[in-house]
């Protein structure tokens, strides 16, 4: 999976290639991350009408366009989401057994 972060004026696009077919997961991660430093707070900040989806078979292009005054910081994007969709699936499961030799 290949996470691409850019900022245009007062939006900003968020490039995700090589979901296949895990769309609501990235979106399900976006949500988490407008609820403050990756998903800790309460209510999202994110609204339907700040957020433009383009999907593909195999990627998914969302644009956030900040209303009112909101303005989306696309570091604390970039990094909320790759630790949301790339960084947890690696990380190897407490507990696990690994085979001996």
């Amino acid at each position: 999976m290949r996470l691409q972060v850019r900022e245009q004026g007062d939006e900003v696009y968020i490039e995700v290639s090589g979901v296949a077919g895990r769309h609501q997961r990235v979106l399900q991660a976006l949500t988490e991350c407008s609820r403050g430093p990756c998903g800790i707070g309460g209510e999202p900040t994110l609204q339907p009408q700040d957020v433009s989806v383009r999907a593909g078979a195999d990627e998914i292009k969302i644009r956030l366009k900040g209303r009112g005054g909101l303005r989306f910081e696309p570091l604390a994007i970039y990094r909320c989401m790759r630790h949301a969709l790339i960084e947890e699936r690696a990380a190897p499961i407490a507990g696990a057994a690994v085979p001996a030799a």
